[in-house]
């Protein structure tokens, strides 16, 4: 078996949103560096190709479709839908994953990032074994190595897949026509994201969930208040407290019996219910590195397993499992590993929801703040109190601090609303230096604004704290 004479300083396993830029952040400090890619011609994993900026792509277009039914009417919309065929739809989308994954290509070139084509497995701590498409294996050598291999959707066996009428998250997007009926089994983030996307289109659509909630980690008033959003202005129908027993797929389409009994049909059923890492085939046992029984890869603060040259992050480490996360990670693996100034890993960070209209929070939850006892104070502001909500047609959306009522630190952030992901960056920053509500309060938003939600919201609080309307300094 052939074996490079080349040792690179790195060597990562993956060419997703935390491998790349890991890559990209040793090349810069001078350190050879090549990419290990399983999917020949093909470099951004799940970020690029099937997940992130796909699907975002779709909706994209749906939302700014669905932005003209205030001002120019029903109709107009629902003949712009009725005449788009879902092969533009799908290009449009197409498109903007080559665009993105050139950029990729640009800063890998850009920095003499190498790119190996092939499926990797570790032999040891320093040596990783690569098997090409066409059969060929070969030893890479490194002194540093990342695994950042992502995940995919979950695929439970009893479920029977076929591309067709019943499908993952993966497989969503090849879809050839727009289906006129589509049963989501998940209410998660991938779910009832796609369920507006499918509804836009004039898909009859259902989301199944055996929780009663949807979006168990979000803040739970935000949940509801999404839920009802996609009931009231899209059409999506909720099937909640009953799990999947089994599904099948027929002639018309696909069929899902819940245990209680009931059944539901669709023309496709779409799987959308979790995602695992992938961990396994790549040697991990070889050389010891520990996992939790889920395959999701143990690390420590510098996302180093317990093999110290050979780094983890993204997807195949857990939660959050977000590519914006996933990308800082990759960067802090890199710095670490090279001997750097330790940075402190951020303890804020926003999570973004691309539902119509989008949802996004960074910080604890009500439900938290409850379960630990803490002394709070909620200051909403709903969009019919924002100017430019009216005068955009909003009428879903709210904005919500959670203050801590003896600092008046501002604990959480939970927004639903249009532009919701954008909008969430103004509370971050301020959350990220301690701030408190006083500091929204004593700013000037540009009038009218989306963003002066956030005044209104931190006045609503404050006024829950100093009710005779005379706001003091927060407590030093």
């Amino acid at each position: 078996m052939a074996e490079s004479d080349k040792i690179y300083d790195l060597l990562v396993i993956g060419s997703g949103p935390a491998g790349y830029r890991a890559a990209v952040q040793a090349a810069k400090m001078k350190r050879s560096v090549a990419i290990i890619e399983a999917t020949p011609g093909r470099l951004g994993g799940a970020w690029i190709h099937t997940g992130t900026v796909p699907s975002k792509s779709m909706r994209e277009s749906m939302d700014a479709i669905n932005n003209i039914r205030f001002h120019a009417g029903s109709k107009w919309v629902e003949r712009i839908i009725r005449d788009l065929p879902a092969a533009k739809l799908m290009g449009r989308a197409h498109k903007v994953s080559q665009y993105e994954e050139s950029i990729v290509r640009r800063y890998c070139d850009r920095y003499a990032i190498e790119i190996i084509e092939g499926f990797a497995s570790i032999e040891d701590a320093n040596h990783v074994l690569v098997k090409s498409a066409n059969g060929d294996e070969f030893i890479v050598q490194a002194r540093c190595i990342l695994i950042a291999t992502g995940s995919r959707p979950r695929r439970p066996a009893d479920v029977p897949f076929d591309g067709w009428r019943i499908v993952d998250a993966d497989e969503v997007l090849k879809l050839e026509s727009v289906p006129k009926s589509v049963l989501i089994y998940g209410a998660g983030v991938i779910g009832c994201e796609y369920a507006c996307i499918f509804a836009a289109l004039g898909t009859e659509t259902t989301i199944i969930d055996g929780r009663n909630t949807i979006m168990q980690y979000a803040d739970h008033e935000i949940a509801a208040a999404l839920k009802k959003t996609l009931e009231d202005e899209s059409g999506v129908k909720f099937v909640l407290g009953s799990k999947m027993a089994h599904a099948k797929a027929n002639s018309t389409g696909a069929q899902l019996t819940l245990e209680n009994g009931d059944v539901l049909e669709g023309e496709v059923l779409f799987y959308a219910a979790g995602r695992v890492p992938n961990t396994e085939k790549l040697g991990l046992e070889k050389v010891g590195i520990a996992t939790t029984e889920r395959g999701e890869i143990i690390v420590n603060s510098h996302f180093q397993t317990n093999v110290p040259n050979i780094y983890a992050a993204g997807d195949n480490i857990g939660a959050p499992a977000l590519a914006a996360t996933s990308a800082v990670q990759g960067r802090y693996a890199a710095r670490h590993m090279f001997g750097k100034k330790a940075i402190e890993y951020p303890r804020v960070y926003p999570i973004g929801v691309y539902t119509i209209p989008e949802l996004s929070s960074v910080g604890r939850t009500e439900q938290d703040l409850k379960e630990h006892n803490v002394d709070y104070v909620v200051g909403r502001a709903h969009c019919y109190e924002v100017a430019r909500g009216y005068i955009r047609g909003d009428e879903h959306g709210l904005l919500k601090l959670l203050v801590c009522r003896k600092t008046h630190k501002i604990l959480g952030i939970h927004i639903l609303g249009p532009d919701a992901c954008n909008l969430v960056h103004v509370g971050l920053v301020i959350m990220q230096k301690g701030g408190h509500a006083q500091d929204l309060v004593n700013m000037v938003f540009n009038y009218p604004t989306l963003a002066e939600a956030y005044g209104i919201a931190a006045f609503n609080a404050l006024n829950k704290i100093f009710p005779d309307g005379e706001i003091c300094d927060p407590p030093l």
